[in-house]
């Protein structure tokens, strides 16, 4: 889940870049129009399949609840398709736009942020539910209280984009240092206090910035399709990697594939192409509402 840490900083720097003219009422009916109801569509496979012969990590006692009730708990938790937690855990901070605007606005929130990149680094993903004991349904929570914080830390280098631009070119190859010592360390300690994921996510989201402030316009013309449908991309890779994983288990009677670097960047290439037709097609059959079932 920590994948995409990186992709609620860069919705938190978004959000602020694009906050000038912030309108409450504009806000929440592009929400709705582009996150919500595809969402809901794109959700009516996956929960006929969870309803009837998927299998869902689901707390005790849901399989005796009302079907209606099996439903509403599948979208509030996004536990019928994996990557679907996404939606109920962003949507949770969409809830408070209106706050985060006045908290931008003011500025001295922004002092707060050391203490809470160091409680999720802490906390975990999950961590909110060790603590409190409270049941499964309620991960979108926990969820959103810990990837909060990078989601506040995008925002602040938006508001604060060149003095940290500057502080980023200066600190460059220590900060690349610092990032792969992250990532070793999360690979090598076991049971560590410390999420170094988290960190090496932190630190690699202020180099994506320089990165992308020096190669972005040449990437940007390369991948410009991948870029503008990267939202309907999430919406339908999960089909794509969970009939991928239910060939590769009748092929092979596993679900996991080889541990081989080429392998998994094939495969990679494989599901965003995919996905990237699946789009292409939708859009052509759909024209203008296409975004309306697949987000773009």
């Amino acid at each position: 889940m920590s994948h995409l840490s990186g992709f609620f900083f860069i919705a938190g720097f978004l959000f602020q870049y694009l906050s000038k003219n912030f309108n409450k009422k504009d806000y929440y009916t592009s929400k709705i129009k582009n996150v919500i109801i595809p969402y809901l569509i794109l959700s009516t496979p996956a929960l006929i399949a969870s309803l009837t012969f998927v299998d869902q990590a689901m707390p005790a006692g849901f399989e005796d609840k009302h079907i209606v009730v099996q439903i509403f708990l599948f979208v509030i938790t996004g536990k019928h398709l994996a990557p679907f937690w996404f939606v109920p855990t962003i949507t949770i901070i969409y809830l408070f736009a209106p706050l985060l605007i006045i908290a931008d606005r003011a500025r001295w929130p922004y002092y707060a942020l050391p203490i809470l990149l160091v409680v999720s680094a802490m906390l975990g993903r999950d961590g909110f539910l060790e603590i409190t004991q409270i049941g499964g349904y309620f991960s979108p929570i926990s969820k959103a209280i810990y990837l909060f914080p990078i989601y506040f830390f995008g925002m602040f280098c938006s508001q604060f984009r060149d003095q940290i631009a500057r502080w980023v070119i200066t600190w460059h190859w220590p900060l690349l240092v610092l990032a792969l010592a992250a990532f070793w360390a999360e690979v090598m300690i076991l049971d560590a206090t410390i999420e170094y994921i988290f960190v090496f996510k932190l630190i690699t989201s202020l180099l994506l910035v320089y990165y992308l402030d020096l190669y972005g316009k040449e990437m940007l013309a390369r991948i410009a399709y991948v870029g503008t449908a990267s939202f309907g991309i999430f919406f339908v890779h999960g089909y794509f990697l969970q009939i991928v994983r239910m060939g590769n288990k009748y092929l092979t009677g596993s679900e996991f594939f080889p541990a081989n670097v080429i392998y998994l960047l094939a495969f990679i290439i494989a599901i965003i192409a995919i996905s990237c037709l699946s789009l292409s097609l939708v859009q052509k059959l759909f024209g203008k509402n296409s975004r309306l079932i697949v987000g773009v």
